[in-house]
């Protein structure tokens, strides 16, 4: 049976609040997250933190690795956590062994998050960029015919968003992964607007390595993500920025330079974590799972959808066109700039954003939203 909508939005106190249609920036707290954050905050003003707190910190970390493989579609060894999408795109982008004459590749839709670390890392590396620029409307075989023209044998890497933050767009990530494998490279993907809005499955997915947050898609804190890291990938990634957390049995290291790291993903993670927000992911994630993460996603389809058709149903917005697409819906307004349409809008309790070249406003519909909110919001664009 399917979870009761108006009880799933009494859990998410903050949708009674307005029409909450900008998860794409950040999610509503989850009641769930929000019980345990304040529970861990509690017990560390009255018993402190120092009994205990080692071990029972790496149990919830062991347990939250499991829990964002589930998202991931992966085994919790290929998890790293992370403190948001940019961590792990930098552990990614960073972490791989360039050589002299390499490239990356990436496109005018990326997010600051991803396409920072690619110039920052072109420059400590004099390695060359080439941005495939990419128009709002682009089809899928238009978009890989772009990136076929880029990638090449020097192509090193190949930095990509699932979902673009702009438009809206989801990129046929295995076919750009078989690409830039072709040619011998790697590809490192933003996960930050498909991470909990649509179903991942690293197992059959060719993808090497994916970050997503928490604080967006999966209503959770801010500062926990995760960097899901092929298995088979492990050997391609140094690391470049070490700790405690990054060894193997805490303790195997000596003072001559020897380290050794663990098996799998964790030899990412640097150092500690904020305890309260580990334990309102951990909550957040098993509250989602006893929702239905099939549920979630099939109810973020759906309400898309109706926000797409309500949309379109309006004379004078102009959407971009998605062939396939997860929780965003990007479009024009005539007559009135983005910018403008957000903050009218907001001035109803109607929450939405805009987003820059091309200059878009963005919806994000997400399994909590009702018809109601994208009535309200249909009912306001109108009456702009």
């Amino acid at each position: 049976m399917s979870p009761n909508l108006t009880a799933v939005r009494n859990e998410l106190p903050a949708v009674q609040a307005s029409v909450y249609l900008n998860t794409g920036s950040y999610g509503p707290l989850s009641r769930a997250a929000a019980t345990a954050i304040e529970g861990e905050n509690r017990q560390q003003l009255t018993a402190g933190r120092l009994t205990g707190m080692g071990e029972s910190g790496q149990s919830l970390s062991a347990a939250l690795r499991g829990g964002f493989a589930r998202i991931l579609g992966c085994d919790s060894g290929e998890v790293a956590l992370t403190h948001h999408t940019t961590d792990g795109m930098n552990i990614a982008t960073w972490g791989i062994q360039y050589r002299p004459g390499d490239e990356i590749v990436t496109n005018s839709w990326e997010h600051p998050g991803g396409l920072l670390p690619v110039f920052a890392a072109a420059r400590r590396f004099n390695l060359k960029v080439r941005v495939v620029s990419l128009d709002k409307d682009e089809d899928e075989e238009t978009l890989l015919a772009k990136f076929e023209q880029a990638v090449n044998p020097r192509t090193r890497l190949l930095s990509v968003a699932h979902v673009s933050w702009k438009t809206g767009t989801v990129l046929p990530i295995d076919r750009l992964a078989e690409l830039v494998h072709h040619h011998g490279g790697l590809i490192a993907v933003d996960g930050a607007q498909s991470g909990g809005a649509i179903r991942l499955n690293m197992r059959s997915s060719k993808a090497d390595f994916y970050s997503i947050p928490g604080q967006k898609w999966l209503c959770g804190p801010e500062g926990i993500g995760a960097l899901y890291v092929n298995s088979e990938r492990l050997g391609d990634l140094l690391q470049t920025y070490v700790g405690y957390p990054s060894l193997r049995d805490g303790g195997a290291y000596d003072e001559t330079g020897i380290f050794l790291p663990p098996d799998g993903a964790k030899r990412y993670e640097v150092g500690t974590t904020y305890r309260p927000a580990l334990a309102g992911m951990w909550n957040g994630i098993q509250w989602l799972e006893e929702l239905g993460l099939d549920w979630v996603y099939e109810r973020t389809q759906k309400i898309t959808r109706y926000t797409r058709a309500a949309l379109s149903s309006i004379p004078s917005v102009r959407l971009v066109h998605t062939p396939m697409h997860a929780g965003l819906t990007s479009f024009t307004i005539d007559g009135i700039s983005p910018s403008d349409a957000v903050d009218r809008l907001a001035e109803d309790n109607i929450l939405i954003r805009s987003v820059p070249d091309p200059d878009l406003v963005r919806v994000s519909s997400h399994f909590f939203n009702d018809e109601t909110d994208v009535d309200r919001l249909r009912e306001g664009i109108e009456g702009l």
